[in-house]
């Protein structure tokens, strides 16, 4: 596995695990068929620019710092900053997400989500500050709220 293969990898891991020793990293890694040292992980922790970073359970665990995050985020991930509100899942709106957005906003926000998800979408209404969401199924509106979710924490 080529270096820059390796990072990706690494940060991929980081991203979706809560990681506290490099030790645990390099398993992480074993398990994905990666044998690499400690050392070299450390290396790689410090190129990726890769910290500890407090967890919801209160550990610290390893993780991006919000700069370092945002320089692999697609431009409707950082434009998450922009929303302040995701709907919760509601009986007989299951296909629907509706997002509270600053003013001004939801133009830039509205082209990004159909660049990425057009063939997942029914349809996708928007004002100066809300954009309503109607998903072609149940499954993506989940999908696209968890996204949604997860990604205004990480630019936060």
């Amino acid at each position: 596995m080529k270096k820059n293969e390796r990072l990706e990898l690494i940060r991929k891991i980081v991203l979706e695990n809560e990681i506290e020793t490099q030790n645990e990293l390099v398993q992480l890694l074993e398990d994905y068929g990666l044998k690499s040292t400690q050392a070299t992980i450390s290396r790689d922790i410090n190129t990726i620019g890769i910290i500890k970073v407090p967890s919801d359970s209160g550990k610290y665990i390893y993780g991006l710092s919000k700069e370092t995050a945002r320089k692999f985020m697609s431009p409707l991930q950082q434009a998450c900053d922009h929303i302040l509100e995701v709907s919760e899942e509601a009986a007989g709106l299951e296909h629907m997400v509706s997002l509270t957005v600053v003013p001004g906003n939801t133009r830039l926000l509205k082209r990004l989500i159909l660049e990425d998800f057009q063939g997942e979408l029914f349809s996708l209404i928007s004002d100066d500050d809300s954009i309503l969401i109607v998903a072609k199924t149940k499954e993506t509106a989940k999908i696209l709220r968890t996204n949604f979710e997860q990604w205004r924490k990480a630019v936060r």
